[in-house]
């Protein structure tokens, strides 16, 4: 492996969802870049299925606090909630297969990424009311949320409740290789 694969590999291992925020403000550029690493994501037939909508004044946010899952209720000291919404038939039809999930996942791992890179957190979220959710931005009903992704810079765990704070502090662990990869047959 190259000197260079290896540093997206390490950019990759050490990204993690962070639950801890700060309130400072993230600066516009930087918000224009996680958008444009978003915008540049590989789409099916390039349908660029995904729209972000960005919520960062005070009292958007508030209200759209109000649809979050109790669960989800570390999420409200970001001072960036970024909804990524689709219509389920905006992504390529081919083989009737919901292409524009695949596709805003794909956005969505580019917007973490480009997050990390910036020294920002970004944690993809599911957990909310998504009518109530949708009304606060005015959402069109033929679109769905896919996921919730809150930016920010990282701030103390200690101000996290018992449940999150032990959630931040237990290693990330995925399954080895050997038992999700499957060579030549199942």
């Amino acid at each position: 492996m190259s000197e260079k694969d290896e540093l997206l590999l390490e950019v990759i291992v050490k990204r993690r969802s962070g639950r801890a925020y700060s309130d400072k403000p993230v600066p516009d550029e930087m918000l224009e870049s996680i958008l444009e690493a978003g915008r540049r994501a590989p789409s099916c037939a390039n349908t660029q299925a995904w729209n972000f909508v960005v919520l960062r004044a005070s009292e958007v946010l508030n209200e759209a606090h109000e649809a979050l899952s109790r669960g989800n209720s570390w999420a409200k000291e970001a001072p960036i909630m970024l909804i990524v919404a689709a219509r389920e038939d905006g992504g390529c039809p081919a083989h009737q297969l919901p292409y524009f999930m695949m596709d805003v996942g794909l956005a969505t791992e580019n917007i973490l990424l480009q997050s990390f890179h910036l020294g920002l957190m970004a944690h993809p979220t599911a957990g909310w009311n998504e009518e109530k959710l949708k009304e606060v931005p005015g959402i069109p009903d033929e679109y769905r949320i896919v996921t919730v992704i809150f930016i920010g810079y990282e701030g103390d765990i200690e101000e996290l409740d018992e449940r999150n704070r032990e959630k931040e502090k237990t290693p990330s662990t995925r399954k080895p290789l050997s038992e999700i990869v499957h060579w030549n047959k199942w």
